[in-house]
């Protein structure tokens, strides 16, 4: 016959003790939220560097961050962007500077909490080299299921 050990019920005791304080988290004592606001617009420049990657031997990617400066209008649930290109530096050169174009940006944006945002009509993804040159709808849902569709508009400075 095997012995139970002590170390097998203390772990069993601790089980019983912490279950009930698991339980006591449940969805419903979450806070709901109800924004479903764009609160930030931003946008970069992706292109190859010259270095290599040690394993495949291609080319590295790199970013550059745009400067950007945002109007919200959540009443009308549009978000108007300004980008203007920085200067030349390091691996960004004023070769790649030049390239910077509207119909080749990788826009991003941040949401209100808990909230995810959809692509409608043909608006593309975010995070993935896109033409710009027209504004975009999307539908941002908040956290307990209220929707605003935003229209993002866009315009680069070089």
């Amino acid at each position: 016959m095997k012995k139970i050990k002590l170390s097998n019920i203390t772990w069993f005791v601790l089980l019983l003790v912490c279950l009930p304080l698991v339980a006591a988290c449940s969805k419903a004592d979450l806070p709901s939220y109800e924004e479903a606001e764009i609160t930030k617009v931003g946008a970069y420049h992706r292109f190859y560097t010259e270095d290599k990657d040690a394993i495949t031997g291609d080319n590295i990617v790199a970013e550059k961050e745009l400067s950007a400066t945002n109007t919200l209008d959540s009443n009308n649930a549009l978000a108007s962007v300004v980008f203007t290109v920085p200067a030349a530096g390091g691996k960004f050169t004023e070769v790649e500077r030049a390239k910077v174009s509207v119909s080749n940006l990788v826009v991003y944006v941040n949401v209100s909490t808990a909230a995810r945002v959809f692509p409608l009509g043909d608006a593309p993804k975010f995070g993935t080299p896109a033409d710009w040159s027209k504004e975009h709808k999307y539908n941002v849902v908040a956290a307990n299921g209220m929707t605003k569709v935003w229209t993002v508009k866009v315009v680069l400075n070089k």
